[in-house]
């Protein structure tokens, strides 16, 4: 039975498989990249905005929050890859306007320094002090043009105490101040807590929520997109409600969580030559619900 929810779905079209070796097939699923969807377009939009304003000695600054593994370092790969080479492309000398960075497990400046100058390809001392980390990076980071700092995981803070969180937290505002130009966060709805405690970084930091996919027409049409990226021959019915509900109900709505298990599927179908995606590929598909591995179920 077709649903008329999931009828617009069907406008995105399989690429039909090539006559390719398994493993490489195989290969191309696992390596498939960024599919469009309207979160994550609506997410790179405001980025976008955010870079392209004028220097301000309060420059906007964001805070993407959202489930695990739902989307939101994706989202910043994306942004970050696409600026990035789009200017290494057009400048004679090394650019990098968006300096992407993995929060530590903790909140240290100096650590926090350390990344972001090695993602930067000047790293310092192990023994370096934090202050001249801190000077360094902003000679470095002037030198390659960053225009947006993102810093990704920055709800690991939280497992600090009170007095190094602020102390982290200050920092990053000063680099903010000081180079006038956006900082964006990412992290869990926790995160939200650790800005909250300081009430001017509460108040500079504008949340941006990641939300859950809803189980409608869209997801119905990110499930046909991903699959057509992955060049599986018959690829899926996602006219269907019953297939693209149980989709939704194993992946809990998470993006993340939704790719995972269209690889997987993906490579089931191949394995089995079967070359789509059904009730019988989901049943024969290793799968365990994001909230059952949490459980250790």
């Amino acid at each position: 039975m077709q649903f008329d929810l999931f009828a617009r779905a069907a406008n995105t079209l399989p690429v039909p498989a090539a006559k390719t070796d398994l493993e490489e097939r195989l290969s191309y699923v696992r390596r498939t990249g960024w599919v469009p969807y309207r979160v994550g377009l609506k997410a790179l939009t405001l980025l976008g905005q955010m870079i392209e304003a004028p220097n301000s000695h309060r420059p906007p600054c964001l805070l993407i929050h959202g489930d695990t593994n739902n989307g939101k370092t994706t989202i910043a790969l994306k942004f970050a890859k696409d600026r990035n080479g789009s200017a290494m492309a057009s400048s004679e000398h090394t650019t990098k306007p968006v300096l992407l960075v993995q929060n530590p497990p903790f909140a240290d400046l100096g650590a926090f320094l350390g990344l972001a100058l090695r993602a930067l390809d000047a790293p310092t001392p192990r023994n370096a002090r934090t202050e001249r980390r801190l000077d360094q990076l902003l000679t470095v980071m002037r030198t390659a043009d960053v225009r947006m700092l993102v810093i990704d995981e920055i709800h690991n803070i939280l497992t600090s105490k009170v007095d190094q969180r602020a102390l982290y937290l200050n920092g990053l505002k000063f680099l903010s101040n000081e180079l006038q130009i956006p900082v964006v966060l990412i992290g869990t709805i926790e995160a939200m807590r650790a800005l909250q405690s300081d009430q001017q970084l509460g108040n500079r930091f504008e949340p941006h929520h990641i939300p859950r996919w809803p189980n409608d027409e869209n997801y119905a049409r990110f499930l046909a997109g991903m699959c057509s990226a992955m060049r599986l021959g018959e690829g899926g019915n996602w006219r269907s409600k019953p297939l693209v509900t149980r989709f939704h109900a194993m992946s809990e709505g998470l993006t993340g969580e939704t790719w995972k298990l269209m690889c997987r599927a993906a490579e089931t179908a191949i394995k089995t030559q079967r070359e789509k995606i059904d009730e019988d590929t989901l049943d024969a598909t290793p799968w365990t619900r994001p909230s059952e591995r949490r459980r250790g179920g």
